[in-house]
């Protein structure tokens, strides 16, 4: 809240504090379940890949591409949860200080801009990572004469192999469903704010719950987003029939995608991989926010600083 007749700045101790436990914490987190966010990616992107239950999965590739396949792009993911994080919760707690009220429909509005930031610096970094987590994965999906695939050897040469084949417009891709997906994390902060101003509290267990919850109710709203998104980062939507798709970076883009999916694997092509995505996003939103939330106050409490 904004000191008696004093300015808030962006530029400050605690945003960068609060920044540097969300970014923490979600690196934590991601890297504790990263072989669930594996799988949420490569049911949403190969309608083919059986069994489709997390757990089968998990064991299924594990012996058949190995284990260390469950954590192919880890790198590049935690770079991008870190850039991500970082740039959100600044964003979010800098516009949180300087209003005097809290409310839930104030915090949706910050959320909401704060997706909105974080979505056109941090794109690319999460192009990369698709890609990199997907490069050498023999899809079941007839692809006659496609497997010249370039093989990356990191994050850097992923970069610079988009931007060489792609051009710059590569690293963006999905940038419309990203922005609409904004609405992910503004429901997702807006619900986990108003919790805990109903449980009044701060604390670590605090964090575990209301991460969960806030997860879950935002996940459920937007997942068929979620799904669209990740094909068109992955660059596999777009077919012979249809090749303009991901070339098209605009609301009716999303809509062609919806429809190509529908057509292809039915409604339930919009929901592909949710049962990963759920066990995976609330273990994970509820990992980082305790992790958060504690660090936040030890944090803050070392550095002499109010929450």
């Amino acid at each position: 809240m904004a000191p008696n007749g004093a300015g808030v700045s962006l530029l400050s101790l605690p945003n960068l504090l609060q920044a540097v436990c969300g970014a923490l914490g979600s690196a934590i987190s991601i890297t504790a379940f990263y072989p669930l966010e594996t799988l949420r990616t490569r049911l949403q992107v190969d309608a083919d890949l059986t069994p489709r239950s997390p757990i089968p999965l998990v064991i299924h590739i594990g012996r058949t591409e190995g284990v260390g396949s469950l954590y192919r792009g880890l790198p590049s993911l935690v770079l991008a949860l870190c850039i991500t994080n970082f740039v959100y919760f600044y964003t979010f707690h800098g516009l949180r200080a300087a209003c005097d009220t809290r409310t839930a429909y104030k915090d949706f509005i910050f959320a909401s801009i704060s997706g909105v930031v974080t979505v056109l610096l941090s794109n690319p970094f999460w192009v990369v990572n698709i890609r990199l987590k997907l490069q050498g994965v023999a899809f079941k999906a007839k692809e006659k004469g496609e497997s010249k695939e370039r093989r990356f050897t990191s994050v850097v040469d992923c970069f610079l192999g988009i931007v060489e084949h792609e051009g710059w417009q590569g690293l963006w891709l999905g940038t419309s469903s990203s922005l609409m997906l904004i609405s992910n994390p503004s429901i997702q902060y807006s619900c986990y704010e108003y919790l805990k101003r109903l449980q009044l509290g701060n604390t670590a267990i605090a964090g575990l719950v209301n991460g969960a919850v806030s997860k879950f109710v935002a996940t459920m709203a937007t997942y068929p987003l979620q799904v669209i998104q990740t094909q068109r980062r992955s660059g596999r939507l777009s077919t012979e029939k249809t090749p303009q798709l991901t070339k098209r970076s605009s609301f009716l883009s999303i809509v062609d995608h919806a429809s190509t999916i529908i057509k292809r694997d039915g409604l339930a092509g919009l929901f592909r991989g949710l049962e990963s995505k759920l066990l995976q996003t609330i273990l994970t939103s509820a990992l980082m926010f305790c992790i958060y939330e504690e660090l936040a106050n030890i944090v803050f409490s070392v550095a002499g600083v109010e929450r």
